[in-house]
């Protein structure tokens, strides 16, 4: 008797066991399409690291299936939703470099540039390099696929970048100046000028490299700089604060001739000065500095006739 109860629940147990495994497959014996679509369901529901495992099922299981390269390509995209951007990157690359005629083709190489802008600490005093690849990876993008419907998003995220470059470099020219190291701050400073003209940070950038020539005394570069960079930002809330160096610039060099002793250089200076900076509180003093000067030549002259 307690042999046959035995032999009843190990049948029983035996049956459960065979539905249990009938209702669900493991990944092993699905076909590429059971398990493409099972790691669909999981993506659409955001459960990103079981697509992640169906997803490479396909792709591993059964290397010639035409699903393939959908596989790669949401696989790519799992490993994006799920903040993993390197793993990301790398599945997008491979789509791009063994697919090339996949209909997922130009999205992919969008999406491996997004990586590695999305890869890019937040926080610009840390390692940028993975800035500079994508925005190498846009600017090709932006060649090959000019008729792509990425191209206004590529646009959008190229400037983005750009956008965090400049700050990088505009930080480091902050730095610099707040030590007092006004050479090494114009640098930084310049290269925002020079290769990020396009972003935000060209005004400030152009604005503060006059300011270094000011404090580095080349005042007659940094009245043009920043008579230059009210023309051409015209618009900028730092317009004022150009008008008002530009004038401190200009009075300053008058005080430098006139101290220097050069009577008829001081002179155009001081008038020139009067002249385009008509309403300025320095007037007066520019006037006194040059009458010091004169009666400066004219004691000289009067100790050489004397002699």
């Amino acid at each position: 008797m307690k042999r046959i109860t035995s032999f009843i629940i190990i049948m029983v147990l035996g049956a459960v066991l065979l539905q249990s495994c009938g209702g669900n497959k493991t990944t092993t014996l699905m076909t590429a399409r059971e398990s493409f679509d099972a790691g669909l369901a999981k993506y659409e529901n955001k459960k990103y690291l079981s697509a992640i495992e169906k997803f490479q099922s396909v792709i591993y299981n059964f290397p010639g299936d035409a699903l393939v390269d959908s596989a790669q390509y949401y696989l790519g995209m799992s490993y994006y939703h799920n903040d993993d951007f390197e793993l990301a990157g790398v599945e997008f690359n491979r789509l791009a470099v063994n697919y090339p005629s996949s209909e997922f083709f130009d999205e992919a190489v969008f999406m491996k540039a997004v990586s590695f802008f999305e890869a890019t600490p937040d926080n610009s005093g840390l390692d940028q390099s993975d800035l500079s690849t994508a925005i190498n990876l846009f600017n090709d993008f932006l060649v090959d696929f000019p008729e792509s419907e990425y191209r206004e998003a590529a646009e959008e995220y190229l400037l983005a970048a750009r956008t965090r470059m400049a700050q990088k470099y505009y930080r480091n020219g902050v730095v610099y100046q707040r030590i007092r190291a006004y050479k090494a701050a114009q640098i930084y400073f310049q290269k925002v000028i020079d290769d990020y003209t396009d972003t935000e940070f060209a005004p400030e950038a152009t604005f503060n490299f006059a300011l270094m020539d000011l404090k580095l005394k080349n005042y007659i570069d940094a009245q043009n700089k920043f008579n230059n960079f009210i023309t051409v930002f015209s618009e900028n809330e730092l317009v004022e604060n150009a008008r008002k160096y530009a004038a401190e610039s200009a009075f300053e060099y008058c005080r430098k001739v006139s101290l220097d002793g050069s009577l008829s250089e001081a002179d155009s200076c001081c008038n020139e000065f009067k002249i385009n900076y008509p309403n300025d509180d320095r007037i007066k003093e520019a006037n006194k500095l040059l009458q010091n000067l004169k009666e400066q030549k004219t004691n000289e002259q009067g100790e050489h006739a004397g002699t």
